[in-house]
């Protein structure tokens, strides 16, 4: 038997024990049923999809991926406390910043989904950088968003964020917090 064979008959084995434990474990556990791909697609999208928008100022579409009310964990970068409100109230934090800047990116990678039913956790990896003309601040962080199946599809519940490093200038907040004001006046 040829390498390739070889490998191509391992294969179809490992992916024939894998889809029947999955299918047996899916059976055994009626109230849960496991995440179907097209669940963890739209999971997947739904949390790349607000930075994505967010840094494009499509806010519509942010929106359409939030949950009505959403968890902020923000403690690790900024202190202070776990925060709820509803999504259009977060949504006008964001926007109250976030054009401050002359560009935003945040890059968010190696997203593992794991839940059942309706209920899912994505984690993820960030590295948001924010500009203003040659100044930046970055932080490289991890992402846990928790996300609720609504008869509208995944909506993000619930975003933590656990600083890993900063790079650049804080400061920068403050300065497109205040280009946002004077915009507004």
């Amino acid at each position: 038997m040829s390498p390739v064979t070889r490998r191509y008959v391992l294969a179809s084995a490992v992916f024939a024990a894998t889809l029947a434990a999955t299918s047996a474990s899916a059976l055994s556990d009626s109230k849960s049923a496991a995440l179907t791909v097209e669940d963890r697609i739209a999971i997947a999208e739904a949390v790349a999809g607000i930075g994505l928008y967010a840094d494009l100022r499509e806010w519509n579409r942010v929106k359409s991926y939030l949950a009505a009310r959403v968890t902020t964990d923000y403690t690790s970068l900024f202190g202070g406390e776990v925060a709820t409100s509803d999504r259009d109230a977060l949504i006008a934090q964001w926007q109250d910043l976030l054009p401050g800047f002359d560009a935003t990116q945040h890059l968010i990678t190696n997203i593992v989904v794991e839940g059942a039913g309706n209920d899912a956790v994505a984690r993820s990896h960030v590295r948001a950088t924010h500009w203003i003309d040659t100044r930046f601040w970055t932080v490289g962080a991890s992402y846990l968003h928790r996300l609720v199946r609504t008869p509208e599809g995944w909506r993000v519940s619930a975003i933590s964020i656990h600083r890993l490093y900063e790079e650049g200038n804080r400061a920068v907040l403050a300065a497109a917090a205040d280009r946002v004001n004077a915009a507004a006046n």
